[in-house]
């Protein structure tokens, strides 16, 4: 990438003086990190999750969804059965095997309970981690960060044209978009000359001094270690588009050995308020295929890497007019790794009777902060929850992680 001064500081995630001060990240005796990493994975639009993770043993949800409804196992086009109760929508068939294995595991009917019906409100409360709170702006992983430490240049990335909500904050983290163009693209007999300019731009005791510092020092890393050399491994065959070369690159980088411990990575299209029985497929299919080559490709490293996926909301219990949903509460995720107590549904499932809906809603049971929370103690080594969720008291934990040994 060709940068300015003005555009090198404003595409460089701003570091504070404590955070470029905090202890370098430990490793443990055989040289592997030791805290694992997380990759979060967010459905941008409100993900509908009674059509992902299917409640066919429940009638209302086909009094419900009568034309839009997965159909119940055994029939054309239904749903994979998980528990007898839950069933699989067809279009994740590639996942099944890892929930049959127990590395997969999904949560039912959570989130956060809210009257809104805006993406921009309820993404900005999932990715904050925060409610009420509304003087606290950073987001609930760069508090997760701050909380356990660490300076490695490639400690938290967000792939995409921006930062994500939930790694903003003042503890440091790298915007990647592409990883081959993350450079100082010019002539390269410039590139020394360039580099060193930008290098002396800041007085060394000044904020943008160490963003500067740190962005310099991730350009040089990444081409010292290329990730780009490691190939594909597990038979991975990762879907066309912007997703699946993303949790291409996240693998490439974690092969390498960049001390990585949390990544976010978007993939669009979810708002589904017409046509749901058309579009929600591909899409499906595209996040599952994704899921699996990352795995595949990860091999043994992924006993150290947890996928969690989240959305703003899910949708309407009941179909609309358009064949589709609109904006509900509850939904569901996905949570996929070495360190999952996978092969099961986790939920406290509130039922679809009209009395049992929410505003129309699937009622909201599990508080997302709950597993949120135990996913940072067990996978991640964070000992000060209560920081990164300010406001929020966890109850007992849904069991969902092991302990990293």
């Amino acid at each position: 990438m060709s940068l300015t001064r003005r555009e090198f500081v404003r595409n460089t995630t701003a570091v504070s003086a404590l955070a470029a001060l905090s202890p370098r990240l430990a490793f443990s005796a055989d040289g592997t990190p030791a805290r694992g990493t997380l990759v979060v994975i967010f459905q941008r639009g409100g993900m509908d999750g009674l059509n992902v993770v299917v409640p066919h043993g429940d009638a209302d949800y086909y009094r419900l969804r009568p034309s839009i409804g997965i159909a119940r196992p055994g029939t054309t086009n239904g749903a994979l059965d998980l528990d007898g109760f839950f069933g699989l929508n067809p279009a994740l068939a590639p996942l099944l095997p890892l929930y049959q294995s127990g590395e997969l595991a999904f949560v039912q009917a959570t989130g956060y309970r809210h009257d809104s019906r805006s993406h921009f409100e309820c993404q900005d409360h999932i990715e904050r981690g925060t409610l009420h709170l509304h003087d606290i702006t950073s987001g609930w992983l760069n508090r997760h960060l701050a909380v356990v430490g660490g300076n490695a240049n490639f400690q938290a990335i967000g792939f995409g044209g921006a930062i994500q909500a939930s790694l903003r904050g003042m503890a440091p983290v790298i915007g990647v978009n592409d990883i081959a163009d993350f450079t100082l693209s010019t002539r390269s007999a410039q590139k020394a000359t360039l580099a060193s300019s930008l290098d002396g731009l800041y007085d060394a005791n000044t904020l943008l001094a160490s963003t500067s510092v740190q962005a310099l020092a991730a350009v040089d890393e990444l081409a010292a270690e290329n990730p780009a050399q490691y190939p594909l491994q597990g038979g991975a065959a990762y879907p066309g588009g912007r997703f699946g070369s993303q949790l291409r690159e996240l693998a490439q980088i974690i092969k390498a050995g960049m001390d990585l411990e949390v990544a976010c990575v978007d993939i669009g299209g979810w708002d589904h308020h017409a046509s749901i029985g058309q579009v929600l497929p591909p899409l499906l299919t595209e996040l599952a295929q994704g899921l699996l080559a990352f795995r595949n490709d990860l091999g043994s490293l992924m006993a150290d890497v947890t996928v969690a996926t989240l959305t703003e909301f899910g949708r309407r219990a009941y179909q609309n007019a358009s064949g589709g949903t609109d904006h509900g509460s509850a939904f569901a995720s996905l949570v996929l790794g070495g360190g999952v107590n996978g092969g099961r549904v986790y939920a406290e499932w509130p039922g679809l009777r009209d009395t049992d809906l929410f505003n129309g809603d699937l009622n909201v049971t599990v508080d997302y902060r709950t597993w949120l929370a135990e996913m940072l103690e067990k996978r991640a080594g964070n000992a000060d929850v209560a920081s990164v969720f300010p406001e929020f008291t966890p109850g007992p934990s849904l069991g969902l992680f092991r302990p990293r040994s």
